[in-house]
């Protein structure tokens, strides 16, 4: 009977510590944005181009991560909702009904930091640690 107490104390420890392991990403948009926080749903709206545009009249400008990673896997099921082969599908669709290019594309966190510190429209999401120097503006943090 003494090791149960002492079982459920070591596994309620290894579970606080799998969940504070646990990867974040960050969804950034450029620093001059005045937006500073968004829900999942809004950042999927403009991820998708269902809100084409930002509150001071800015083009939204999604940026994807081309590389097929946790990361990104996290991204697509945890804001989006969707697959690779199911967002694949959207923006087929997407561009043969309206004619809207999918996001840009981004070997990697770099290069999305780059790429929405250039425009004030840019959407993107890269880790937690990469955004946290890159002089971007944090507008959602989801763990996964």
């Amino acid at each position: 009977m003494r090791r149960l107490p002492l079982f459920l104390g070591l596994l309620v420890f290894l579970l606080s510590a799998e969940t504070a392991a646990a990867e974040q990403f960050a969804v950034i948009v450029n620093a001059a944005n005045g937006t500073e926080q968004l829900d999942s749903k809004a950042v999927k709206a403009r991820f998708l181009k269902a809100q084409a545009s930002w509150s001071a009249g800015d083009r939204v400008r999604p940026i994807d991560q081309s590389e097929a990673t946790a990361k990104r896997a996290a991204f697509l099921q945890k804001v989006l909702g969707m697959t690779t082969d199911e967002l694949d599908r959207y923006w087929l669709e997407r561009q043969y009904a309206t004619g809207d290019a999918p996001p840009a594309k981004a070997p990697d966190d770099a290069t999305v930091i780059k790429l929405v510190k250039t425009f004030k429209g840019a959407i993107g999401f890269v880790s937690k640690e990469a955004a946290e120097t890159a002089g971007v503006k944090v507008v959602l943090l989801v763990s996964y």
